[in-house]
Order: C-alpha cells, then structure tokens, then sequence
C-alpha cells in the first residue's frame, strides 16, 4: 500500500531564506506542486508561461540556476525552453 504524502509548504526554509527573490520563491513553489511525487519531471517554458506570463526563457533560466545555486533543486535544459528536474 502507497503512502500518500501531503502536500504542506507553510514551514518551507525557503520562506526564509534571503539569497532568493520573491519571484524565484515563486517559480520553486510552482515546479515544487508540478513534480510533487515524482523524483524528476519535465517542463517547457510555455507551460510556465501560462502561470507567469511575463517570464521568458533567459529569465526563467536564470531564476533556475538560483535555486540550483542554493541546492533546492537540480536542472538541465535538453533543448532550448525545455527543462528536467529534481526537488531536491
């Protein structure tokens, strides 16, 4: 029988953590509910267009290498605007 966890992000340490902007804290939350579960998930950037729609490519990139900086997760780009990742 499968355990199913809850999903809680009231008590997150990214809540606190000054080195990432308001809008990264954003993206993680996002990628955090579309990969929850799951140990690695895929994204394009137009599916987070439809949440954030001001947010290209470059920018969602380097919000992606911010959270990887400070190990909240793991990513690659396998093609341009398409991405893999890990919660970590």
């Amino acid at each position: 029988m499968r355990v199913k966890r809850q999903l809680d992000l009231t008590n997150h340490k990214i809540w606190k953590d000054k080195n990432i902007k308001p809008e990264t804290k954003e993206i993680y939350f996002y990628l955090y509910v579309e990969g929850f579960d799951r140990d690695i998930t895929n994204i394009n950037i137009g599916r987070v267009q439809t949440e954030f729609k001001s947010i290209r490519n470059l920018a969602f990139r380097k919000n992606l290498q911010q959270l990887e900086k400070y190990n909240y997760i793991k990513f690659k780009e396998y093609a341009n605007g398409l991405y893999e990742y890990h919660i970590c």
